[in-house]
């Protein structure tokens, strides 16, 4: 087996410098390390560097900023997130899809930061080298010239975003903190994943993912992950709804499906402009969503099964606020 260094760092700073002086095929950054090492398992990566982040004091901190507001150090684990009260009673869609995670003992070791980059997927690339060998011309997996997924495409590549927790953060209109050893930015996370499946994440040379932002709560959502076993594999679809708040706001948010986290535009606006019509909504946004990959279930599966979730989830919306409509006139 190559030798592998480990380096624990103590900064963000140090991190950024040491990931900066390495080629990217040779250093790479560690947190948890539960998608790292099954890479390395499947020799899909061969990094001589390993820079550990776990060590840096005060990235393991999820707090209220005294606006409202709360932040979630990258390097929380998934079980922090899913069991943190202030979470749970803020912005519960993100406490479920945290611990919708595998297991128990994978959410103890993985970070919300690695969720949020977790290496995009597919059936032609996290497969073991004897595997791959029938597909050599895989763009991401061998550098090839092909596309196994999507044929006829001439370039790109069209693995999955995977990380469960990222649906409900585009709908909670999160934004993440990047830093280098020159600078800090921030980006929303629906800008921070980019439309191919092998540069997936808007990441600058040496930047760290260090802080999740979520604005104030907007209302509690609702996330559901689907996979026809519910077993502890990755989602076949997430979907992440947060309903509107005086007719505007509202999200509609598909993840696992395409590159990036898709958004239904038009049926957000339909929910906006106060329609009532669960079934019509969830019609249009399995539509509206573009969807090419046959990877965890085909196309047209994976539509039929999004509308019907996504009816599902609006009708409860429905019947709630038809609900709430009765007993506020009720005590008039």
């Amino acid at each position: 087996m190559p030798e592998v260094k480990f380096i624990s760092v103590e900064s963000v700073r140090q991190a950024s410098r040491l990931i900066k002086e390495r080629p990217p095929s040779e250093a790479i950054l560690m947190a948890g390390g539960t998608d790292l090492l099954v890479l390395q398992k499947h020799k899909l990566i061969a990094p001589q560097s390993i820079i550990y982040l776990k060590g840096i004091a005060g990235l393991r901190e999820i707090r209220p900023d005294g606006n409202g507001r709360f932040v979630i150090g990258a390097m929380a684990t998934l079980d922090e997130v899913a069991r943190h009260p202030g979470i749970n009673q803020s912005y519960p869609m993100l406490a479920q899809a945290a611990l919708a995670v595998a297991s128990a003992q994978i959410r103890n070791k993985a970070t919300l930061g690695g969720n949020i980059c977790l290496n995009s997927r597919c059936w032609f690339y996290n497969r073991s080298p004897f595997w791959r060998s029938e597909y050599p011309e895989c763009r991401k997996a061998a550098g090839g010239n092909k596309c196994y997924v999507v044929p006829k495409s001439r370039k790109g590549c069209f693995a999955l975003q995977s990380g469960e927790t990222v649906g409900p953060l585009v709908a909670l209109d999160a934004k993440l903190r990047l830093v280098s050893d020159e600078k800090e930015r921030l980006i929303s996370v629906e800008e921070f994943f980019l439309a191919d499946g092998i540069d997936y994440l808007a990441l600058e040379p040496g930047e760290v993912l260090t802080e999740v932002l979520l604005p104030a709560a907007k209302g509690s959502g609702a996330f559901v992950k689907f996979r026809p076993q519910n077993n502890l594999d990755f989602a076949t679809f997430t979907i992440s709804v947060l309903p509107p708040r005086n007719g505007s706001g509202s999200r509609i948010v598909v993840g696992s499906v395409a590159t990036r986290p898709l958004r239904a535009r038009k049926a957000e606006m339909m929910l906006d402009q106060g329609t009532q019509n669960p079934a019509s909504i969830a019609r249009q946004a399995a539509e509206e969503l573009s969807l090419v990959s046959f990877v965890r279930g085909s196309v047209e599966f994976k539509r039929q099964v999004i509308e019907a979730r996504l009816h599902e989830i609006l009708t409860h919306f429905e019947g709630h606020r038809s609900r709430n409509y009765e007993v506020a006139h009720a005590g008039v």
